[in-house]
């Protein structure tokens, strides 16, 4: 099998060479330059010696040498193993030295200095220009040849290592094989009904959930609108300029989009899709921007470990779930075709409807292990099924419903608290722009909820006041104990907040996991 990064993209080139594939600025890429600069970076790659399978990083930027490296890499036979251009040295080389890449690939001269760094012999860095240290890439291939290379391996290999960005610890390599992602591949341009005719956006990072973007449109021969930042004026003004179709989202980031001053001037109307996920989104957020937007409204359920849709909710689901289960609005949706979703205890049981389990996946997109992690394998794989990690109900009528990360869940006097549930609450309050629950360490109840919050622009509120609110929308023990008005709240580098680094400061030099009243 021809990896799915390398023959999608040849194939998209022979049916529409003249197709722009990439917008970048001010410059673009045909589907045939798209291929021709990819095949070069592969006999590049291959002149230095690359053999399949072998691990190629790169340092992640959002641009066209981006997508022009992940197509060579693959075409070269090599495992793609992006690093997020915002994380750290430290995580760079941790990255590095786990998959035993001897390459990285780096976009811009500001990574230079950062990939010298972290090469130690024998790593070489390789880029899109010329300095000292670096190989350029485009300086490799002298051989004129105008075939791809062709490397044919089976189905099971590997196509890309993952990792995990960060939200609960230590960053774990989630690996994908060929047929795993083209699987992916084509339920997303099927499911969307993709077409030539398509503009995507790309302003999230394209390693993570905006790749989906970019991988689909391969298989349909649309257009990728790359954003080197999720900028809300300029994801605006990229949608009116041009025609953009469709667009992921965080729900964060969608309401700031809906905040942004603009938001009512610009002309949005070419937007036929639009999928939020990744995180729950508050009814209020999809009512906002159901009025805004119209009936385009997407959302499901997907993670890094299961790269494909696994739930989805449509458009018409979003109409039927406005006018007779607004409650609705917070579901990720049903089964999706191809995959089985189930929510099980902790022995692996199907528990009742209604009940909160961790989610458990079989698809033909769940990665077939972790990197090197045999003790994640033993504990999150079994039996073809993928345990998530992440808490969750279905209800009788067949739709999925988030509650958290199971290592979020706070207990609090032997009560069962979802961060989310507590966070969807406060977002209802109109001066709510971003919401953060964890949990602090309480004598009496063992653990305390709290919440940061960010408000939005020309809003004014108090704590007091916020606490007020809570008690109208929540449970006496669902109640945060004290909130806090901030000016942001950490985040990924693809927008989930990071609940994680809000409670570290309250948990140092404590144990985490002994509750109840005293």
């Amino acid at each position: 099998m021809i990896h799915p990064y390398s023959h999608y993209p040849a194939r998209a080139g022979r049916h529409w060479p003249e197709q722009v594939a990439l917008i970048d600025g001010d410059r673009s890429r045909t589907y045939a330059e798209l291929n021709t600069n990819a095949d070069i970076i592969a006999r590049g790659l291959i002149k230095l010696g690359l053999e399949p399978t072998e691990r190629v990083t790169l340092i992640q930027r959002n641009c066209i040498e981006y997508v022009e490296s992940v197509i060579g890499i693959a075409r070269a036979g090599g495992v793609l193993v992006p690093m997020l251009g915002a994380l750290t040295e430290a995580e760079h080389a941790f990255m590095l030295n786990d998959t035993e890449a001897r390459f990285i690939i780096v976009m811009a001269p500001d990574d230079d200095a950062r990939a010298l760094a972290i090469a130690e012999d024998p790593v070489e860095v390789l880029s899109f220009h010329s300095a000292e240290g670096v190989i350029d890439l485009s300086e490799l291939d002298e051989s004129g040849d105008e075939d791809s290379p062709l490397i044919d391996l089976p189905p099971s290999s590997l196509a890309h290592i993952l990792y995990s960005s960060g939200t609960t610890g230590r960053p774990k390599g989630i690996t994908h094989s060929y047929s795993g992602v083209s699987a992916a591949m084509n339920f997303w341009a099927e499911i969307f009904d993709l077409q030539p005719d398509d503009n995507l956006l790309g302003q999230l990072a394209l390693s993570h959930f905006c790749g989906r973007a970019m991988d689909s449109c391969w298989i349909a021969g649309g257009t990728l609108v790359i954003l080197p930042e999720a900028d809300p004026e300029a994801i605006l003004g990229a949608i009116e300029e041009h025609k953009v179709t469709m667009m992921l989202a965080v729900p964060t980031l969608l309401r700031i989009l809906l905040d942004h001053p603009d938001a009512d001037t610009r002309d949005l109307s070419s937007l036929r899709t639009v999928v939020y996920a990744a995180s729950p989104a508050a009814p209020s957020l999809v009512k906002r921007a159901r009025q805004k937007l119209g009936s385009i409204l997407n959302t499901g359920f997907g993670q890094t470990e299961a790269y494909g849709l696994n739930t989805y909710m449509g458009p018409e689901e979003h109409e039927l779930a406005l006018s007779e289960a607004e409650a609705r609005l917070t579901s990720v949706g049903r089964e999706c075709t191809h995959a089985q979703v189930r929510i099980r205890d902790d022995e692996g049981r199907d528990v009742e409807p209604g009940e909160v389990g961790e989610i458990c996946i079989c698809a033909p997109w769940t990665t077939p292990g972790f990197w090197r992690r045999p003790d994640l394998d033993e504990t999150r794989l079994q039996d073809g099924w993928l345990r998530t990690g992440d808490l969750g109900r279905m209800e009788a009528d067949g739709y999925f419903y988030l509650a958290d990360r199971k290592e979020d869940m706070i207990i609090t006097g032997g009560f069962n608290v979802y961060p989310a549930e507590v966070e969807n609450a406060l977002m209802e309050h109109e001066a709510v722009a971003e919401c953060g629950v964890f949990s602090v360490p309480d004598k009496k109840w063992g653990e305390a909820i709290n919440a940061s919050l960010v408000l939005r622009p020309g809003y004014e509120t108090s704590p007091e006041e916020l606490l007020a609110f809570s008690k109208t929308q929540l449970a006496k023990f669902k109640v945060p104990k004290e909130i806090h008005v901030v000016e942001e709240l950490p985040k990924t580098p693809v927008g989930k907040i990071l609940r994680r680094v809000l409670r570290e400061p309250f948990w140092r030099d404590q144990f985490r996991g002994i509750h109840g009243a005293e």
